[in-house]
C-alpha cells in the first residue's frame, strides 16, 4: 500500500493532489481514500457515503487501433471532460449487459475504458444502458438509515468541492448522536446527518454497517467520540 504523510491527510484542497480513490496509509499504519467532496460539505468526524450514481442510455461503442471495445458514446451524455476518471461502470440492461468496466477518462460524450477492462461484447444505441458509480466521490451521510455505504469518516472539514483524505482504518474521531459504549460498535442512522449512533444489538450487515469499535465513549450526544474505525 501508498505511504503519504501526516500532512498529507490533515489538509483539503480545491484541486487533486492524488489520484481520486487512491488508497494509501500514514506512518501509524491507519488507513485512508482519496475522495472529492462533490456534494455539500463535511464536518471533522462525520460520515462519508457514496454520491449518488450516474445513469445514461443508448450507448453505442468503438474500438481503439488494436479492436479493443474501449469507447463508449452516447448522444444523451453531457459530462464535464475528466468527471469520471477512474471510476467503475456496468452496462445494466440492453445489448452487452451484465458488462463491468473501469474508465480511464471522458469527454463530453464518451467513455474511454481502460484496455484492461475492454468490452467483449459491443454496445447498441438503441438499448444498451449503463449506470457508474463514483465510490470515492462522496456526500455526508443521511439521517437515519443504518446500511448507506459509508466510504470513510473525516478527520478534518471539507468544503464543497474539496479533495482529501478520509479515515478507513484505525484510530480518530467520530461525531455520534447518542453516547457510544467503550468496546462496542457503531453505525449510521443518527437523525443528523453524518453522525453515528451506537450498534444495535441482535443486527447482522443487511441490517446495519459496523463502521468500528468505541475507544473512549463521548460524555454526551452530538460530540466526539475516539473510535477505531474498520470501513472496508
Amino acid at each position: 500500500m501508498n505511504q503519504i504523510t501526516f500532512q498529507n491527510v490533515y489538509q483539503t484542497s480545491t484541486t487533486a493532489q492524488f489520484t481520486v480513490g487512491e488508497r494509501a496509509a500514514t506512518p501509524d499504519g491507519r488507513e485512508w481514500v482519496y475522495v472529492k467532496c462533490s456534494t455539500g460539505t463535511l464536518a471533522k468526524g462525520n460520515v462519508a457515503i457514496q454520491d449518488a450514481v450516474v445513469a445514461v442510455d443508448n450507448f453505442s461503442s468503438s474500438v481503439d487501433a488494436l479492436g479493443r471495445i474501449v469507447f463508449l458514446t452516447s448522444t444523451n451524455a453531457s459530462w464535464t471532460v475528466g468527471a469520471y476518471a477512474d471510476t467503475i461502470g456496468v452496462i445494466d440492461d440492453g445489448t452487452g449487459k451484465g458488462q463491468v468496466f473501469k474508465i480511464k477518462t471522458n469527454t463530453v460524450t464518451t467513455l474511454e475504458l481502460y484496455p484492461e477492462t475492454a468490452l467483449a461484447t459491443a454496445l447498441s444505441s438503441v438499448d444498451s444502458d449503463i449506470t457508474i458509480a463514483r465510490e470515492a466521490y462522496v456526500t455526508i451521510a443521511a439521517v437515519t438509515s443504518k446500511v448507506q455505504g459509508a466510504v470513510g469518516i473525516a478527520q478534518l472539514a471539507f468544503a464543497n468541492l474539496d479533495y482529501g483524505w478520509l479515515l478507513t482504518n484505525g484510530d480518530g474521531v467520530v461525531i455520534t448522536g447518542t453516547q457510544l459504549v467503550v468496546g462496542t460498535n457503531f453505525t449510521t442512522g443518527d437523525d443528523t446527518a453524518g453522525q453515528v449512533i451506537v450498534g444495535v444489538t441482535a443486527t447482522g450487515p443487511y441490517d446495519a454497517q459496523n463502521l468500528g469499535i468505541c475507544l473512549v465513549a463521548n460524555s454526551a450526544a452530538d460530540m466526539g467520540a475516539l473510535v477505531r474505525v474498520n470501513i472496508r
